[in-house]
């Protein structure tokens, strides 16, 4: 009897749903009603939940290359040219009449100086801290720098090697981490479209708040286009989507979890803005001091058969991304290149067998709270076979950082099996962004030393990524991390994200935003006289989407 009484009852709503006049969107005229750049009063608000001393760095600094959405993966910053004349020696021309942030000269003694201090203090999350090389002044706007040794990564590297003034260097003597340093204090050090005015941001510490000011001096006088910028790094989510979509004034760009599409649409704040991305959600195994069944490659091979790909894709994403054979994003060229070849056959666990190795097992989750969505799909989908999943959850991206850079020494405070890190992909368009994780004695991994991937990824460090050489290297290593089950593997997500309806904003698919190139309508918040937001703009507004659907399994 209950049974068909709610049958009735979801006919009953169903039939209420399909009276419903379909909504009817606008097109975004943002464009149309553009702001002079660079208002005085002109002023956005944006949450950055990943990677917020990446984004920040990018914006407030500057080297001879910066990442970009384009075929290469790349555009000449400081540089206006260069040569590569051999395996090991490259030549850059740097632009004329360039000055840093204080107004003071950048030269090309500048250049020499910030290469040589980096050279003796590198970051440390590829392999450039392993690879000297020297620095020779040519004339006034040319240098030469040589490798002492083969490293195709070098100039990949170059777009995150950043130039300070002598008060920065001298005063806070910035040393590579295995996150960001570039951002260390706030001030006029730098050389990129933003002054980081308050607040710092170096991973795996940061503040809550930063605020950016317009560079008077950026070398590219086409940019930025708004003056004042403030960066939010560890709201809670809940709070985010209510700020954004609710209120004007309060937030005007943020990612958002894939269910709470429908509530952006029908804001009369927000609209929203869809990207194909690079982007990974990346879900480690803890295999150092983490549940000891873990250990067992056939647990973990048994956890990842046990996700449904298509239905995480279809009901938990939203089918805002697409499924890949790999914890790398099928969005990488190259992935996409080895996923078309080589469909990938794995032993298959048959159900039985996944039941036998899952159930009863206890997990503990560590994750920020924007990722809950997917967890409670993950979850759904694992209780099938007898798993619990426990969770520990956080706002701020530094604690993922704090236990997850702990653990390869042992020296994680908080107990966790699994643990999901946005992996924004901060190396553009090379799949090092995620390959890193898998490096032997590296603090970002969390597995045991694996002897064939570290010889697997010592060849990609001197491999053309232009030769089939580097196809092979890439393939096995994804291989290799597909058939240990490093990770839990889940679909690569697009980039979603809500917008306020008189900024235009066009994403990068990778992670960077340009907020130099941002631009907001008259009728912004920060620059309309009037005090409420009109009637006639709150309409909603057809989405914007750049996404191709084609499908890998």
């Amino acid at each position: 009897m209950f049974r068909f009484f709610l049958l009735i009852l979801m006919l009953f709503y169903s039939l209420q749903a399909s009276s419903i006049e379909p909504a009817k969107f606008k097109e975004d005229d943002a464009t149309q009603r553009k702001a002079k750049p660079l208002h005085p009063q002109s002023h956005i608000k944006v949450f950055l939940p990943s990677i917020p001393y990446s984004y920040i760095a990018k914006n407030t600094n500057a080297g001879l290359i910066r990442s970009h959405d384009n075929e290469q993966g790349w555009v000449y910053d400081l540089a206006k040219s260069h040569q590569r004349l051999d395996d090991f020696t490259y030549i850059f021309e740097i632009r004329k009449n360039m000055r840093f942030q204080d107004g003071s000269a950048f030269t090309i003694d500048s250049v020499i100086k910030n290469l040589n201090y980096f050279k003796a203090s590198p970051f440390l999350y590829t392999n450039i801290d392993n690879v000297d090389f020297s620095v020779t002044k040519l004339d006034e706007y040319r240098i030469k720098i040589v490798l002492k040794q083969k490293y195709e990564m070098f100039f990949l590297d170059l777009a995150r090697i950043y130039f300070y003034t002598d008060n920065y260097l001298d005063k806070f003597k910035p040393k590579g981490a295995q996150t960001g340093s570039a951002n260390r204090a706030p001030g006029a050090f730098g050389m990129g479209p933003y002054i980081l005015k308050s607040g710092y941001a170096i991973g795996k510490k940061q503040t809550p708040k930063l605020e950016l000011i317009a560079n008077p001096y950026y070398w590219d006088k086409r940019y930025p286009k708004i003056e004042h910028i403030t960066v939010f790094t560890q709201l809670n989510m809940k709070d985010a989507m209510n700020d954004v979509v609710n209120y004007e004034g309060k937030l005007d760009i943020s990612p958002i979890p894939f269910n709470k599409k429908i509530d952006v649409l029908m804001s009369p704040y927000s609209k929203l803005v869809i990207k194909e991305s690079t982007n990974n959600f990346l879900i480690f195994f803890n295999l150092i001091n983490g549940n000891e069944k873990l250990k067992d490659v056939n647990v973990r091979q048994a956890l990842n058969q046990a996700l449904n790909q298509e239905n995480l894709l279809n009901f938990v994403y939203k089918k805002e991304g697409k499924i890949s054979p790999f914890s790398t994003s099928i969005n990488y060229d190259i992935v996409e290149t080895i996923a078309k070849k080589k469909a990938y056959s794995p032993k298959y666990l048959s159900e039985r067998e996944k039941h036998h190795l899952l159930n009863n097992l206890t997990l503990n989750i560590f994750t920020q709270d924007r990722f809950m969505f997917l967890w409670k799909g993950i979850e759904f989908q694992l209780k099938k076979y007898g798993v619990k999943l426990n969770y520990t959850v956080t706002t701020s991206e530094k604690d993922i950082y704090g236990q997850l850079l702990a653990t390869k020494a042992s020296k994680n405070s908080h107990a966790w099996d699994l643990l999901i890190w946005g992996d924004d992909d901060w190396y553009y368009q090379n799949p090092w962004t995620v390959f890193f994780i898998y490096e032997n004695d590296s603090p970002w991994s969390t597995i045991q030393n694996d002897a064939l991937m570290h010889h697997y990824i010592q060849k990609l460090f001197t491999t053309n990524i232009k030769t089939q050489r580097y196809e092979t290297i890439v393939s096995r290593i994804l291989y290799r991390a597909r058939d240990m089950a490093y990770t839990l593997r889940v679909p690569s997500p697009n980039k979603v994200i809500a917008v306020n309806k008189e900024v235009i904003y066009n994403p990068y698919e990778g992670g960077m935003i340009p907020l130099w190139e941002i631009e907001i309508t008259k009728d912004h918040w920060s620059l309309r006289k009037q005090k409420s937001y009109p009637k006639v703009l709150q309409k909603a507004v057809k989405p914007q989407r750049e996404t191709s659907n084609e499908i890998y399994q």
